[in-house]
């Protein structure tokens, strides 16, 4: 499973809803089910259909300390540590969301993160234009991830 997540009203935080956008205009889910592709975007429920998947791919704005457009491959325990690393205006966090799941169900047996460094976090419906031309290169490697398995 693969979530996009974030605000598409705040410029680059809405880079995973882009993605996943993006993947489903490849057809990247495919017909048997096994690869499902979710715009998630500020909903905590977002995950819900993740329960027990064998690996759950998250797109999302994370703030690293790099140049915007940097793209990190993380996952959710490298985040204990520091956990304001993502940029998230989601009403429950990223993290709630994942430790939720955990607690409550069957989480994916693999969980990796994509995290893309935004350039401008502000009030607009597209992304910087440093983040447009880093998005296919962050579809491409969602795929990658995909294709590599748990």
């Amino acid at each position: 499973m693969i979530v996009g997540v974030g605000n598409v009203l705040l410029k680059d935080e809405g880079i995973g809803v882009h993605v996943a956008r993006a993947l489903k205009e490849m057809n990247l889910a495919s017909p048997n089910g096994e690869v499902e592709v979710i715009d998630g975007g500020t909903s905590p429920s977002a995950f819900d259909s993740a329960e027990g998947a064998d690996k759950l791919i998250i797109v999302d704005a994370a703030r690293g300390g790099g140049e915007p457009g940097t793209v990190y491959r993380f996952a959710p325990d490298g985040l204990s540590e520091e956990p304001k690393l993502l940029t998230s205006l989601h009403d429950l966090g990223l993290l709630d969301s994942l430790r939720m799941m955990e607690s409550v169900g069957n989480p994916p047996r693999d969980t990796v993160i994509i995290g893309v460094e935004p350039a401008e976090v502000d009030w607009g419906l597209e992304l910087t234009p440093i983040l447009r031309g880093k998005l296919p290169d962050v579809v491409r490697l969602v795929v990658e991830e995909q294709a590599a398995g748990g």
